[in-house]
C-alpha cells in the first residue's frame, strides 16, 4: 500500500444489522481491546466559486477533530467500485479551523492549492458527525472500523449520514475484501459509492 493512499470500504447497514455486526464472533475477535473511541468531527469543504479544485479532481476540507486539534486534508479520487475506494490523502495539521492552501506540494501533491485558487476559497458545505471507531486486527491486516452518524449541511438543506467505513491501515487489500465478504454473509449491507464530498456537492448543486 503506497504511502498517503487511503483504501477504505464505505457500507450502509440498518441499525439492527449494525448492532449485530459488532457481536459477530469474527468481529469480536478482531476488535483490539481498549481501541474504542468516540469523537465529534466537524468538516467544512472548500473550493472556489467555479469549483476549480473539483475540476482538478481534488476535494479539500478543514476538520475540527473535536479534541482541540485541526487538520486540512486533500483527497484526489483514484478509483471506486463496490464500496471500495482508493485515493491519495494528504493531511496538514492546522493551528485553527481556517483553510490553508499552501503546504501540500511537499506532502506529495506536486503543487500548491493556491496555484489553482489564487483568490482563495469559500465554504461549500459542512459535515457534522459523531464517529465511533475501533481498531481491527484481521488476517494479518490492521483496519479502522468507523461508524458515522450525523448530517451534511448546506445552507438550509441537509442530508443525513448513517454509514460504516472500514479503512485499511496496514496490510494487504485482500484482507479488507475478505472481511467485507464475511460481513456480507452475516448481515444485509449495501455499498455506498458516493463520498461525503459527492453527497455534499449534490446538495449544493440542487
Amino acid at each position: 500500500m503506497a504511502k498517503n493512499t487511503e483504501i477504505e470500504l464505505k457500507l450502509l447497514l440498518s441499525k439492527e444489522d449494525l448492532e449485530r455486526l459488532l457481536t459477530l464472533d469474527f468481529m469480536v475477535q478482531a476488535v483490539r481491546e481498549g481501541s474504542r473511541k468516540v469523537r465529534h468531527l466537524v468538516s467544512t469543504y472548500y473550493d472556489t466559486q467555479e469549483l476549480t479544485l473539483k475540476e482538478h479532481g481534488i476535494a479539500y476540507r478543514v476538520r475540527d477533530k473535536g479534541d482541540g486539534s485541526f487538520e486540512a486534508t486533500v483527497k484526489t479520487q483514484k478509483q471506486s467500485a463496490g464500496g471500495l475506494s482508493e485515493r491519495l490523502e494528504l493531511n496538514l495539521p492546522l493551528a485553527e479551523a481556517q483553510p490553508v492552501l499552501d503546504g501540500f506540494a511537499a506532502l506529495g501533491l506536486g503543487f500548491e492549492l493556491s496555484e489553482l485558487a489564487p483568490c482563495g476559497v469559500q465554504a461549500l458545505f459542512t459535515v457534522d458527525v459523531q464517529r465511533i471507531t475501533y481498531i481491527l486486527d484481521y488476517a494479518g491486516a490492521v483496519c479502522e472500523l468507523a461508524i458515522d452518524k450525523g448530517a451534511i449541511r448546506c445552507g438550509e438543506k441537509s442530508d443525513s449520514i448513517d454509514e460504516v467505513e472500514i479503512e485499511l491501515l496496514e496490510g494487504e487489500v485482500q484482507a479488507l475484501l475478505e472481511l467485507k465478504e464475511r460481513i456480507a454473509a452475516a448481515v444485509t449491507l449495501r455499498a455506498e459509492e458516493r463520498s461525503k464530498f459527492a453527497r455534499g456537492l449534490a446538495l449544493l448543486q440542487g
